[in-house]
């Protein structure tokens, strides 16, 4: 459970722009990675540091939507009504650790869209 609220968090932090919100919910050594699908359409394929993480998250986000990933919480960005690319979350102790940007077919075939507080597929 604790896992959703820190998603939904940080991604309403990301959309509303607000920093501290950002660094907060990021565990110290968080890191962005990015499969090879991802990094073809236009992602990073690494970011390193929880300043980084939060400056290349900060007031962005605003097309990425809440999602289901088999039954963990994540969030994709859309582009006209098709889900893109999957922010896959790993989160420890209450602190965003890891996120992953996939875009393989096989892991965007899994993404369901969340409603509101939905918290099962």
């Amino acid at each position: 459970p604790a896992d959703w609220k820190v998603v939904d968090a940080f991604m309403a932090a990301a959309r509303e722009g607000n920093f501290d919100q950002l660094l907060n919910l990021l565990a110290p050594d968080a890191t962005v990675t990015a499969d090879p699908a991802a990094v073809l359409i236009g992602t990073p394929e690494q970011i390193q540091d929880r300043h980084e993480v939060a400056t290349f998250f900060n007031g962005s986000a605003h097309a990425a939507l809440s999602v289901f990933v088999a039954d963990r919480p994540g969030a994709a960005w859309y582009d006209r009504g098709k889900a893109m690319v999957l922010f896959d979350f790993t989160v420890t102790d209450g602190l965003v650790q890891r996120i992953t940007f996939r875009a393989e077919p096989e892991v965007m075939a899994q993404v369901i869209r969340r409603r509101g507080s939905q918290r099962r597929p």
